[in-house]
């Protein structure tokens, strides 16, 4: 027998008395020190009483009760504890309903006929183990949103104004200190693309819910990008070239973000005095290629389809790569493709092939 189960405190809501029986008994056969506490209530009114104020390690929840039947019993459950997870009891022809019951916050179900000592007890002990889990996950979900709150508006608010400043300086420096502040520059500016990356790292990983794809439209998301990165870098030559008004890809807010990490990678990491970047689009029978063309060093073939993993770097580079990471994994959300190709006669060219929505 298990000495250990790792839970004290069972909430048991069920109005057969019979089953309740066989579940005291089960939970009986588990001898611990201190025993196993058994609350039964037979309606669901009592039984969120219990709830609230015995705090159990778990319930065991009958879906039909006297005072309440099916799926509405889980969630009135469920909208009085975040904590405490739940175990559905279903005879055998409501299988289905236990199924559905799990997709709705239930940790797990449990036909009646074919419940055991053992197997109660290891659904007990793995539902409060993911719920736990669950929890932690809340919490750390929380820490980022926090994260990332400071990051795009404290962080970025100081970076911003070190920016502003360092260039109302310039014009009183002195031509052989104009280096130091155009590196301080630029330096600062690279911090807010990659301030502007992290949020949005964060934002995909700790949204619950399912990416919400709409038409966007191109035109309006490369003019936006390129006035950004023409504010933000000096002496740089950025243009959108062909016809791109009209279009309109299956993408979100976030497709800013890809061409924003695009364009700013093209610029930071270009080894040219002035960093030439042209944007262009090309409509296809169902989709539409975005291209991203620098005059940068160029993209070894060896490393062309390994850059867009995470934590990847460029070889004359100390970037984390965590800008390419975000890129590929929106992409992939949108259900599109991305790689890169030599530009002529110098540089890289980055591709996103995106669905059409006209």
């Amino acid at each position: 027998m298990n000495t250990n189960p790792a839970f004290g405190a069972v909430l048991l809501i069920e109005d057969n008395p019979g089953d309740a029986r066989l579940i005291e008994e089960m939970l009986r056969e588990h001898r611990t020190d201190p025993p196993i506490e058994l609350i039964h209530e037979s309606s669901l009114g009592a039984g969120l009483e219990s709830l609230v104020g015995s705090d159990p390690d778990v319930l065991l929840l009958d879906l039909q009760l006297p005072d309440s039947t099916g799926l509405d019993t889980l969630e009135r459950v469920l909208g009085k504890t975040e904590t405490v997870p739940v175990i559905v009891l279903t005879g055998m022809p409501e299988a289905s309903l236990g199924m559905e019951a799990v997709s709705h916050g239930a940790q797990d179900y449990l036909v009646k006929d074919d419940v055991t000592p053992e197997v109660l007890a290891r659904a007990i002990r793995y539902a409060i183990e993911r719920k736990k889990t669950e929890r932690e996950l809340r919490t750390r979900t929380r820490e980022l949103a926090i994260l990332n709150q400071l990051t795009r508006h404290d962080i970025r608010n100081d970076i911003s104004l070190v920016v502003g400043r360092a260039r109302e300086v310039a014009e009183h420096v002195e031509p052989r200190g104009q280096d130091a502040i155009d590196e301080i520059i630029q330096s600062s500016n690279h911090i807010l693309q990659l301030t502007r990356t992290v949020g949005d790292i964060v934002e995909t990983v700790t949204d619950d819910e399912e990416v919400d794809l709409h038409p966007v439209v191109l035109s309006q998301v490369l003019a936006t990008e390129v006035e950004k990165a023409q504010g933000l870098y000096r002496g740089v030559e950025l243009s959108i070239e062909g016809e791109v008004a009209g279009l309109r890809v299956r993408a979100n807010d976030l497709l800013s973000s890809v061409v924003g990490n695009l364009i700013s990678n093209a610029i930071f990491y270009n080894d040219k005095d002035v960093p030439v970047v042209r944007l262009s689009a090309e409509r296809m029978d169902e989709t539409v290629v975005i291209r991203v063309a620098d005059n940068g060093p160029g993209i070894p073939d060896r490393r062309k389809e390994r850059i867009f993993a995470e934590g990847e770097r460029g070889e004359t580079s100390s970037g984390m790569g965590i800008g390419l990471s975000l890129v590929d994994r929106l992409v992939t959300q949108y259900d599109g493709e991305i790689w890169v190709e030599d530009n002529e006669p110098e540089g890289s060219v980055f591709c996103v092939e995106l669905r059409r929505t006209e």
